[in-house]
This record gives structure tokens, C-alpha cells and sequence, in this order.
């Protein structure tokens, strides 16, 4: 297979930002744009602008793969005030009540540890009033800000693990682990009401969105300093840094033209999984690539046995296309 191309494209890759509070998700996105003059940018999952912390964007081409990413496990750092409840579950919501005794005979450390052990694994969480989940097309927060009380369906969501970091009352701290979708202010707020007293949600920074972290990231205003040869050299991933945890599949040169033509390849004459997963059947999502092991995209692999199967191309990292092999 010989084919060049005349103008190749950067093929994109992962930006790790250090989001500041006070600034969307998208006014992130807005200045990275401008920072790297390239229009093709998005996020993988917002973070309100209250919180800080990581934000994984994809950048070019890498735009593609945004949706395999935006469901991946994150952990966060949450400080909590426990004795009131607010409108909005954080620090910005008009008080909706207070708890007029001592905290103190209420939630020794011992209760509390047992009750932030009762929110780990699986479990369904009512999402805030004040939250962009649609009710009727309409963000929940459209209709709290009309005075009207949204009706919020529970979600289903994960705490892998939940532990307390500092306990000073009427404050305390937690590290969370949890899975995409879980609002640490439905947590702040369920937690408070399960203690007796009500909490709302102080301040929230997340550090690990799947395999990245929040120490590899960078700020905007190292980025702005830094232009874009340092930022392509030095804070430019690869888009597969992101997918680690996808089993691959290594192409043939004839599987690498059968997934650029759109058509199926065959398990064994042209890919082959890496490595090799237990003797099973069924539908993987898998990411592919070539024998030089550069990264082709993500197909659809429907196995029979131990070694057949076909691949169908999902999507394509066309920049990767077309190249001399």
C-alpha cells in the first residue's frame, strides 16, 4: 500500500488543563483555541466553574474520540460544610436551613466514617435542582431559577472508594473516586441529611480523570507562555495515552486498507488482538493500530471462538491515513 499525502495534518492529540475557579468549561476550551489556533477543540467532561482542577481536552483530530473518553472513573478532593443546607447544594445557594444545636455530640468521627462507608459502591443519586440535566429539553437549573421545583429522576452511580482527609467541624474533607456522572453536591447534601444536620458542597477540585492526573496538567497561562512548538513537544499526548485501558488490535498492511475502505477484517489474516484476552465470544471496542503500533482508531470486533472474528472500523484518526507502508 503506497499512498502520500500532499498536505498532512497535525494529528491532534490530549491537552491536560489546570482549570481555575471562576471559569466555565467552555471559556477553558474558548482560550485554548486561541492559545493553539486551532478551532478543533472540546472537552471530555465539565467542571462547573466553582471547582478547579483537571479538564481533559482533545484537540484536531483527536476531537473524534471525545465520547470514548467522557465516561471514564474520576476522583476529586471535596470540602464540605456540614449544619445547613442551601438551594444550589454549594456555597452559592441562598440557605434553606440551619442547624441550631452543637454539631459536635451529633457527628463524632465515628459516625461519620460509618456514614461515608454506607455511600461506597453502587447506588442512585437524585442529581442537584440547580444542575444542566434536562427535564422536558429543559436544564433543571432553568427551572429553579423560575421558582418551579424540578423532578429530578435518580441516577445510577459508583463510589469506588470515599475517604475522609481532614475533620474539623463544622467542616471536613474527602477524597472520592467515583464514576462519570456523580455530583460531589448530591453527595455533600445526602451526606448532611444523613447525619442529621444538612451539608452543602464548599469547594471541589478534581485530580484524576481515568489513567491522566491533575499534576501532569498544565495552567492557560503556562500554555499562553509557553507558545506551540513547547506546548506540541512538551504537554501534547497522544490520543491513545487516553484509551490504555481498550484492548488493541494489531492490523496487517491489508487489515489497515480494509478499515481505511470501510470494509470488515478477518481475525487472524488481518488483525490479531494484543494481547491475546481468555477464550471468549461476544462484541469488544477496540483500538487499533498498525504493525508499527501507531493508533488507526476504534473498531467494533465481534469475536466467534478464540480466533475468529471480523473487525468493523468504528472510527478512524484519519490524519493516520494515508502513509507509505
Amino acid at each position: 500500500m503506497n499512498r502520500t499525502s500532499a498536505a498532512k495534518k497535525v494529528a491532534g492529540g490530549i491537552l491536560l488543563v489546570n482549570k481555575r475557579t471562576g471559569l466555565t468549561s467552555h471559556d477553558v476550551v474558548d482560550r485554548a483555541r486561541r492559545i493553539l489556533r486551532e478551532k478543533k477543540i472540546g472537552h471530555t467532561g465539565t467542571l462547573d466553574p466553582r471547582a478547579e482542577g483537571l479538564l481533559v481536552l482533545c484537540v484536531g483530530g483527536a476531537t473524534r474520540f471525545a465520547s470514548f473518553l467522557a465516561n471514564q472513573d474520576k476522583t476529586y478532593r471535596a470540602v464540605i460544610r456540614l449544619g445547613r443546607t442551601t438551594a444550589t447544594d454549594d456555597s452559592e445557594g441562598e440557605v434553606l436551613s440551619s442547624y441550631e444545636g452543637d454539631l459536635a455530640p451529633l457527628v463524632g468521627e465515628k459516625r461519620l466514617e460509618q456514614a461515608l462507608d454506607s455511600f461506597a459502591g453502587l447506588s442512585l443519586q437524585v442529581p442537584p435542582s440547580y444542575s444542566a440535566k434536562k427535564i422536558g429539553g429543559v436544564p433543571a437549573y432553568v427551572l429553579a431559577r423560575r421558582g418551579e421545583k424540578p423532578r429530578l429522576k435518580p441516577v445510577a452511580v459508583r463510589i469506588g472508594s470515599i475517604r475522609l482527609l481532614r475533620f474539623e467541624l463544622p467542616e471536613l474533607e474527602l477524597e472520592v473516586d467515583c464514576s462519570a456522572g456523580t455530583y460531589l453536591r448530591s453527595l455533600a447534601r445526602d451526606l448532611g441529611e444523613k447525619l442529621g444536620c444538612g451539608g452543602y458542597l464548599c469547594s471541589l477540585v478534581r485530580t484524576r480523570v481515568g489513567d491522566f492526573t491533575l499534576d501532569s496538567a498544565a495552567t492557560l497561562e503556562e500554555l499562553r507562555t509557553a507558545g506551540i512548538g513547547e506546548i506540541e513537544r512538551k504537554y501534547l499526548r497522544p490520543i491513545e495515552s487516553g484509551l490504555a485501558g481498550m484492548p488493541a488490535v494489531e492490523l496487517t498492511v491489508s487489515g489497515v486498507e480494509k478499515v481505511y475502505f470501510g470494509r470488515l477484517a478477518e481475525m487472524g489474516r488481518d488483525c490479531s488482538l494484543l494481547p491475546e484476552p481468555p477464550a471468549s465470544a461476544g462484541v469488544l471496542e477496540v483500538r487499533m493500530q498498525d504493525g508499527r503500533g501507531r493508533f488507526l482508531g476504534i473498531g467494533r470486533l465481534e469475536r466467534i471462538g478464540t480466533s475468529m472474528g471480523v473487525l468493523q472500523p468504528k472510527r478512524l484518526m484519519v490524519e493516520a491515513f494515508p502513509f507509505d507502508s
